[in-house]
């Protein structure tokens, strides 16, 4: 199973990929998308602590990706992944330079369809 955790400064935008790529792939046992955008209190901005909680949640992954938009998402992300304790969570983990939308679309149709992480990340590098 590979998670696709999305980071934005907006909720809003995090939760309409998310919500384009589960219709796009359907039920699927490959993959897990998690939305992660915006600040605790609804505003714009991120939340390394909350990409953290998204991140331990997708633990039993055998991949996790995270994919980020602009600047402090992606600074935000990096903490995150900094601030896990488990190395075998932390070894998982990978945060994509690809874009947003494109890439973390590209990756979820891979892993639906049961690719490996070879073709995944050829796929990602394509978009």
């Amino acid at each position: 199973m590979y998670s696709i955790i999305l980071v934005s400064h907006s909720k809003k935008i995090t939760d309409g990929i998310k919500e384009m790529i589960e219709e796009m792939v359907g039920e699927s046992d490959n993959v897990k998308i998690s939305s992660c955008g915006g600040a605790d209190d609804g505003r714009l901005g991120t939340n390394s602590v909350a990409i953290l909680d998204c991140i331990e949640a997708s633990a039993s992954s055998d991949k996790i990706y995270i994919f980020a938009d602009i600047g402090s998402a992606i600074l935000s992300a990096e903490t995150a992944i900094d601030l896990i304790d488990d190395i075998v969570i932390q070894k998982k983990v990978q945060l994509i330079d690809s874009p947003l939308v494109e890439g973390a679309f590209a990756a979820a149709i891979q892993a639906s369809v049961g690719s490996t992480e070879e073709e995944i990340l050829k796929e990602i590098e394509s978009v």
